[in-house]
């Protein structure tokens, strides 16, 4: 990987803080050289790592007891990729008093909807070490989850949110957990909302390709911006204390419109590739464009095409129990076990 001379400067002159979104540790090594400042996993990032970099892992996953097979195994598989990484990671973590260098690991995307599993599994993966933040996903259950771990002091990361509605409620959930955290004299820790913008994309991209209804890519790019900027404009209207993730970034066009902002955006490698040669071309401007309004024609049009859209954009579309059902919600976690959890049981 090149030097992103981009990222550098938005890491070091602006508010937004960048996290690597691979879990491979060529990319992260690199990523850390310009600018970024934790790792972000998932069940397929964490595939990945564990067969394209095997000899990072090979004797502790020998190490495994025979014994410990299925979803069990899977989590010593992930438990063994995140310890290590979470080791790069601890000289930022340190550094930073515990405010970045930490590295996000997901529990299991077919227990989405069972709270007391997912906290049970929440609660095993912030074992691994102080920099690990426990990814839970935006379900109605979820935020549940979220309130308890932040309210015993666990650091969180809730992930898989395609909507304004699951990150107000994330927000509103881990602010719960605080105010209970320190009733009992225990000490916040950090959270950070993922928007996996992206993944909206995918799925009005489906949805526009299913229904022929002639919408451009650049047409879906603005609306899943939209949301990630609407979102941004709530959190700081209402003083939210949970930092924005946007994720899933499909342009490095998202990026510079996200740029500048308090935010910590996690951004994959295949991103990182995209700036530098936007960079090379001309084709990125520095500075800060969080206020730049998103073509509202652009936006009435999407909503007119596809109505499923303005679920994502208005910010009391959903209620809680909709969450669960949200078309880019499902089709996020749906593809993470079947690429991700029920691969790594093939390992």
């Amino acid at each position: 990987m090149r030097k992103s001379e981009y990222l550098l400067w938005m890491a070091e002159n602006t508010e937004t803080i960048w996290c690597n979104d691979s879990a491979l540790e060529s990319d992260i090594r690199d990523a850390l050289l310009y600018g970024a400042t934790g790792c972000t996993s998932n069940p397929p990032l964490t595939f990945e790592a564990l067969t394209t970099e095997p000899w990072l892992y090979k004797e502790a996953v020998k190490a495994i007891p025979g014994e410990i097979k299925g979803d069990d195994r899977v989590v010593e598989l992930i438990g063994i990729v995140v310890r290590y990484i979470a080791g790069l990671l601890r000289e930022t973590y340190d550094r930073t008093a515990g405010e970045c260098g930490y590295i996000r690991t997901q529990v299991r995307p077919e227990i989405s909807r069972d709270a007391d599993a997912m906290l049970k599994m929440g609660k095993i993966f912030a074992s691994w070490g102080r920099n690990v933040k426990v990814k839970i996903p935006g379900t109605n259950a979820g935020m549940w989850v979220l309130e308890e771990l932040a309210a015993m002091g666990v650091p969180t990361n809730p992930t898989v949110n395609t909507t304004v509605s699951q990150m107000t409620a994330a927000a509103e959930a881990y602010e719960r957990g605080v105010e209970r955290a320190r009733a009992k004299g225990i000490k916040p820790a950090p959270s950070t909302s993922a928007i996996v913008i992206g993944r909206l994309q995918d799925y009005l991209s489906a949805l526009n390709d299913e229904r022929k209804a002639g919408l451009t890519r650049h047409d879906l790019e603005c609306a899943s911006l939209a949301v990630a900027k609407r979102t941004w404009r709530i959190f700081n209207e209402k003083g939210y204390r949970q930092i924005i993730m946007p994720a899933a970034f499909r342009c490095a066009w998202h990026v510079e419109q996200l740029a500048g902002s308090r935010t910590m955006m996690t951004i994959h490698p295949k991103i990182q590739e995209e700036i530098i040669k936007a960079e090379a071309e001309g084709n990125i401007r520095r500075g800060s464009f969080i206020d730049e309004p998103v073509d509202k024609a652009v936006l009435d049009k999407v909503m007119k095409a596809l109505p499923e859209y303005e679920l994502a954009y208005e910010p009391d579309a959903l209620a809680g129990e909709d969450f669960d059902r949200y078309g880019a919600t499902v089709m996020t976690l749906e593809a993470f076990d079947r690429t991700g959890w029920q691969r790594l049981k093939t390992l």
